[in-house]
């Protein structure tokens, strides 16, 4: 397998879009990888991983060519995750000489189906709920969406339940990570999420998985917010992930998806996470 990183930063990207902080003050001076597109990854050319509002910017830089893409993962509906009138210009006068060509899925949970179908849609695009802890085959690879610490909520609508440090909470929506399987290599995509889940723990329990790939938010901060996680927790996590079998000596680690408000330069970030890698727009490991 080969992960390739199109963007890793949280939501507002990295410098901010309306903002002066010091990091922001420091990656615009920098550049290089201080600069941070919104999430989203890229595996083997042909599962992307997320759509977010940077991906044309991604296609761009990172020489892409989209149309070869028949499958997307969306791990919830976040703006940062899914930009859904983007997703539909595959559809014919905005995309043109397909004809022929294989309709692009996009796969995820059932708030991404409802907010994918105020939009326009056809033959050149399909849409497929998933359900946690139930794999399905996606382009040649075993999929499995695992539940994420993630879009915790107090409406009277919430009903996802999800279970966190000994605590049931109610989330607006069904986010996920995925854990994607295929000729022997094994993918953890953990964004956005805070720790994992008991059930999660327990269903990657001796999974031995090659590339674990987590969500660092918080960055070096100490964050009370549920729903992400920074250095601290990475680290924490890494251990207990050993310790079940999910991982081992051969895992790759790596830390991804950064808040300018937690952030701090590459080389700080790598002396707060040791063991793991930490990710930069473009960067692409292969496993």
């Amino acid at each position: 397998m080969k992960l390739k990183y199109l963007g890793t930063a949280a939501a507002e990207g990295i410098p901010a879009l309306f903002c002066r902080c010091e990091m922001c003050a420091y990656a615009r001076k920098a550049g290089g990888k201080e600069i941070r597109r919104r999430a989203g990854a890229l595996l083997d050319g042909t599962l992307k991983l997320d759509f977010g509002p940077d991906s044309y910017w991604q296609m761009i830089s990172e020489n892409l060519d989209y149309t070869d893409i028949h499958a997307v993962l969306i791990t919830h509906s976040h703006e940062d995750h899914l930009e859904p009138c983007d997703v539909t210009y595959r559809r014919p006068g905005f995309a043109n000489k397909l004809d022929g060509d294989r309709p692009m899925t996009v796969y995820g949970n059932g708030k991404v189906m409802q907010v994918l179908e105020k939009y326009s849609v056809g033959p050149w695009q399909n849409k497929k709920q998933l359900q946690a802890f139930e794999t399905v085959e996606i382009e040649g690879y075993q999929v499995t969406p695992l539940e994420a610490v993630h879009c915790l909520s107090w409406e009277p609508d919430a009903r996802w339940p999800v279970v966190f440090e000994n605590r049931a909470y109610l989330r607006g929506e069904e986010a996920f990570i995925y854990l994607i399987e295929k000729d022997g290599k094994k993918l953890l995509y953990a964004h956005d999420t805070d720790e994992l889940t008991p059930a999660d723990m327990d269903y990657l329990a001796g999974k031995k998985i090659d590339l674990i790939s987590l969500d660092c938010t918080n960055g070096v901060i100490q964050a009370e917010y549920i729903g992400h996680m920074g250095a601290a927790d990475n680290l924490r996590m890494r251990e207990k992930l050993l310790a079940c079998g999910a991982a081992d000596a051969h895992t790759i680690f790596v830390a991804n998806h950064f808040s300018h408000n937690g952030a701090a330069p590459m080389a700080e970030l790598q002396k707060q996470l040791p063991g793991f890698i930490v990710a930069y727009d473009g960067m692409e490991i292969e496993f």
